[in-house]
């Protein structure tokens, strides 16, 4: 796969056969190659292995793999999914040559830095005798680049997997609903909990929650009819509700609160557009008390009963006492993980680090995470140059979701998700005419 960088404005990347094709740029246009029959089949291909990716996760793959249990070879710590992207590479290399936007190569240009990256910590990790993080760096953060074989596709096809993708996410919902009703679950899942808590599709409550908060704006993004969208929104907040995930819950209804104010006369003058809004907010103050009693009504703000300082949320805090007891040069180069959970065992009676911060740090050291934190964040910022608000909006509630949670730190398909989002959803900008 050869990658031509334009010069010319950026448009719509193209996938041209290899044999005997060229790539031309003239000032406002740009040619279009015809869809072939194979890239028809890879673009079916890679939307098949991301629902994969997506809806297979620990619980149903640890049965049969070694995917997160610490033995097992390395080939059985990554999600088969990834052989599946990596081979659609493979056909593609030869096959068809892509034509790539200014901002299609900024996002590879920063994929590829980040890689590095994390080749470079795996091996200073490996050198100080800490190869416990190569299997989930692997599959759940360079697996995750596999998305930018959406580029291979034109890009009015690739709203279509974060289509079928928000689809998986939003059926997820119902399936929530019937659990909490019956209070049983579909999957298996054997985490002793206080309170009954759905997964739906997910592989735990939280990754519910982070699926149900996010759907909302990035479901904006799609290119759906207003009546679908606001269907699948329905949808999400439902599977919210239920979700039993306070923080998910909270800055998801936020967001969606600002995302529907922002909307209210958007068409309107300025200053019949805040008439509107102040209309719109008087409206969802007086609605807010209803809703909170239908939601109280059926159980699900059981969760918020004891309070926001119960045990789960101090867990939380309690987790960053562990850098007391660690040494300055554990903190700065990484310690064992396995010790990192032996004090948070031995000192504040915690069986999981329920912090990506935490974990990192155990895992590369602060130097190490500074150095993959700002890698990861200028991926993410690249990704979103040009982007609608309703991306922003998404990504920034993935990221207070997530980061409430161990869910950055663990192997699963939350990275691949966003990034496959981010990029589907983006909007062509297409060369003047």
């Amino acid at each position: 796969m050869a990658f031509a960088f334009l010069n010319a404005d950026p448009q719509l990347s193209r996938t041209m056969p290899n044999r005997g094709a060229t790539a031309t740029a003239a000032e406002g246009s740009l040619s279009q190659a015809r869809p072939t029959p194979l890239l028809s089949v890879l673009f079916l291909a890679f939307t098949a292995l991301a629902l994969l990716r997506v809806g297979l996760g620990p619980l149903l793959l640890d049965p049969v793999i070694d995917y997160t249990r610490e033995s097992g070879s390395l080939a059985g710590k990554l999600h088969p999914a990834l052989y599946g992207f990596a081979a659609i590479l493979l056909v593609a290399l030869p096959c068809f040559r892509v034509v790539l936007s200014r901002w299609e190569v900024r996002v590879v240009r920063a994929l590829l830095a980040f890689n590095a990256g994390i080749v470079l910590i795996l091996a200073v990790t490996a050198l100080a005798g800490r190869g416990g993080s190569t299997g989930f760096l692997i599959d759940s953060y360079c697996g995750a680049s596999f998305a930018i074989l959406l580029f291979l596709f034109p890009a009015e096809w690739r709203p279509k997997v974060a289509q079928a993708l928000l689809v998986w996410l939003a059926l997820s919902a119902p399936v929530a609903i019937a659990e909490f009703v019956l209070k049983t679950r579909l999957l298996p899942f054997d985490e002793t909990e206080t309170a009954f808590r759905p997964t739906g599709f997910a592989s735990h409550p939280l990754e519910l929650g982070l699926w149900m908060a996010i759907g909302p704006a990035f479901t904006l993004a799609t290119p759906w009819s207003r009546r679908m969208k606001l269907g699948l929104i329905g949808l999400f907040l439902a599977g919210l509700g239920v979700s039993g995930a306070r923080t998910a819950l909270v800055v998801g209804l936020s967001a969606v609160s600002f995302l529907a104010l922002g909307a209210v006369g958007a068409q309107a003058s300025p200053q019949r557009r805040l008439a509107f809004r102040l209309v719109a907010v008087g409206a969802g103050a007086a609605l807010a008390p209803l809703c909170l009693i239908a939601l109280a009504a059926v159980g699900a703000l059981d969760r918020f009963l004891p309070g926001l300082d119960d045990a789960n949320a101090q867990t939380r805090i309690d987790v960053y006492g562990v850098f007391s007891h660690m040494s300055a040069a554990q903190i700065l180069f990484g310690i064992e993980p396995a010790a990192m959970l032996a004090i948070a065992r031995t000192y504040f009676k915690l069986e999981t680090i329920e912090s990506p911060v935490v974990m990192f740090v155990a895992l590369f050291g602060a130097l190490g995470t500074a150095v993959f934190v700002t890698l990861f964040a200028l991926v993410v910022r690249t990704m979103l140059r040009g982007a609608p608000g309703a991306l922003v909006v998404g990504t920034g509630v993935y990221f207070l979701v997530a980061l409430s949670s161990n869910g950055l730190s663990a192997k699963g398909s939350a990275v691949f998700l966003l990034f496959t989002l981010l990029i589907a959803l983006h909007p062509p900008r297409r060369a003047p005419s």
